[in-house]
């Protein structure tokens, strides 16, 4: 009998790149997202936007590993990483900032203070 693999509490939610989301999505575990999507994204974990992904609306998560193409204003409770492939227009909320070279953010940054996450 074949068994069936069960998902690692570790390994996030996936979002291909051939899938086009248009609406909101909620998610409490971790999500990657390859493809594109139309519309908000809250996640209670962390949240991964691929090289090749495009958002177009707001994100709120805890932590942000970002590589691909975000328009929206992001709310990255706990940390945000811009890689060097990202594009973000909007404006950034975050406790913990990491910009790498080459990575380009057109909007304002306000940091949140860890304590109070104001």
């Amino acid at each position: 009998m074949l068994k069936r693999r069960l998902p690692s509490p570790d390994s996030p939610n996936l979002i291909n790149e051939t899938t086009r989301i248009q609406g909101n999505i909620e998610a409490s575990e971790s999500l990657r997202i390859d493809g594109k999507v139309d519309g908000d994204i809250h996640c209670s974990a962390r949240l991964i936007i691929g090289k090749n992904a495009e958002i177009q609306g707001n994100i709120v998560c805890q932590h942000l590993e970002l590589l691909g193409k975000v328009t929206g204003e992001v709310l990255a409770n706990e940390s945000c990483t811009l890689r060097s492939s990202t594009q973000l227009i909007g404006n950034l909320s975050t406790t913990l900032l990491s910009i790498e070279s080459g990575a380009q953010f057109q909007g304002k940054c306000s940091m949140l203070n860890a304590k109070t996450g104001e």
